[in-house]
């Protein structure tokens, strides 16, 4: 039977004290710097395991290096230009290579993904080629273009072109048809629905693959440089190596690592202001 207004509410239907409490709102502070404060955590966490791991001998020294070994080769390295004068030729390299490969695979990617017969004509290619190993492919390199810059230029575009390619051809195919068929009952011609809407509706899936490429440029180098030459991370690391200096060794893959990421950062800016319109269209 429906309860009425004259009828009492029951035990069971009457608020509690905890539901007139209103919930407690969440820290201000935390949820801005949520995910710095996890991070800061998990990377603790990391060093402490790593320094465990070696301080009880479970690893030995000869193999991984401590934390605040491989901080103090890295600061020496820095000091004296053994590990900074190996930086600049590599970021040189993994810049000129990405940069080929950016334009290449941009300009390709576009060209193949606005037409459907060249999507068809290239997938075959495109499925092959992009499986191969990159290590599989060095003494191929090496012997059109040498041991020389050449060659490593060459690896770094190779590792950067297929990701950007493979990223832009997916990303004009995949212009919702909704936006070119609005454009086309607007009377728009083709040379403004390809620059005016198609191109900047595909640039933000754009990104990811220009992402993963600068990430790649730096993988591959390594492996381009441990084939030869005189300067160079890849080279620091490789002789550290052979001559069991290692916390100059992991000093050299921390030093990677740290470019990759400022690369990464800066990626991430630019990405950020290029797709800023987007923001705006979707938030809330």
């Amino acid at each position: 039977m429906a309860t009425t207004i004259s009828e009492p509410l029951r035990d069971s239907e009457a608020p509690t004290d905890r539901d007139l409490v209103p919930p407690k709102a969440p820290n201000p502070w935390l949820a801005k710097f949520d995910r710095l404060l996890y991070g800061v955590i998990g990377l603790g966490l990391f060093l402490l395991l790593w320094w465990w791991v070696v301080a009880s001998g479970q690893v030995s020294d000869q193999y991984l290096s401590t934390p605040q070994d491989t901080f103090r080769a890295f600061v020496d390295g820095l000091s004296d230009g053994t590990l900074g004068s190996q930086i600049w030729p590599s970021v040189q390299r993994a810049v000129i290579g990405f940069v080929i490969a950016l334009v290449l695979g941009v300009a390709l990617g576009i060209l193949v993904g606005s037409f459907r017969i060249f999507q068809k004509l290239a997938e075959p290619v495109l499925l092959f080629f992009r499986n191969l190993s990159l290590l599989a492919l060095l003494p191929v390199f090496v012997l059109f273009f040498g041991i020389g810059e050449e060659s490593k230029i060459a690896i770094v575009v190779w590792a950067c072109f297929w990701p950007i390619f493979v990223n832009a051809v997916s990303a004009v195919s995949g212009v919702e048809r909704l936006l070119l068929n609005a454009a086309r009952t607007l009377g728009a011609g083709r040379f403004y629905i390809f620059t005016q809407v198609v191109l900047p509706a595909a640039f933000p899936a754009i990104f990811p693959g220009i992402r993963l490429a600068a990430a790649n440029a730096f993988t591959a180098l390594v492996a381009a440089e441990l084939v030869g030459g005189a300067q160079g991370i890849g080279i620091y690391i490789n002789t550290a190596s052979l001559r069991y200096q290692t916390p100059q060794m992991y000093a050299g893959i921390f030093a990677l690592g740290l470019v990759g990421i400022i690369v990464n950062a800066i990626l991430t800016v630019v990405e950020w202001r290029v797709t800023s319109w987007q923001r705006g269209l979707t938030s809330k």
